[in-house]
């Protein structure tokens, strides 16, 4: 009796969330900080900005900026959600049920032929009963034989 040994296999379970990159972040979400980061410095050293404005403009921009980059509500981003937000008041609210297809037509042989469009004319149906086996009816079909939709033995 010999024991086969089992074949392990590593199955990915972050299939939904994107790899970490550094410090348990994301590419993507570190280089929204470095960005925000460049954005702060140059605010802290810019001469246009009274001194007494530069620290409070350069902290509000990282912290805004942070925020946006780091915060994720129910495993989306920001930024994910307000494109979502975009798409939704771009939709339309009310939505018409149109036949597919159909033009407007102005000769009466085109409106026939719309209203004709995407049904199936059946030319002719033809159903054909099985005889009943057993004890009532007698079956003249050879034994094994298989029936098809047709009601023919084969």
């Amino acid at each position: 009796m010999s024991h086969e040994s089992q074949v392990l296999y590593a199955v990915p379970t972050h299939l939904r969330e994107r790899e970490p990159f550094a410090f348990g972040r994301t590419v993507g979400e570190v280089a929204k900080l470095v960005a925000i980061g460049f954005v702060a410095a140059q605010l802290l050293s810019s001469d246009e900005l009274p001194a007494a404005l530069r620290l409070p403009a350069a902290t509000v921009v990282f912290v805004i900026g942070a925020v946006w980059a780091l915060v994720r509500i129910q495993h989306r981003p920001l930024d994910g959600w307000l494109g979502l937000a975009f798409r939704y008041g771009a939709m339309p609210r009310r939505r018409v049920w149109r036949a597919g297809g159909a033009d407007l037509a102005v000769s009466d042989e085109v409106r026939a032929d719309q209203c004709r469009r995407g049904w199936y004319e059946l030319e002719r149906v033809r159903v054909r009963w099985i005889p009943p086996t057993g004890a009532g009816g007698r079956d003249d079909r050879p034994a094994g034989s298989v029936v098809t939709r047709t009601g023919a033995a084969t």
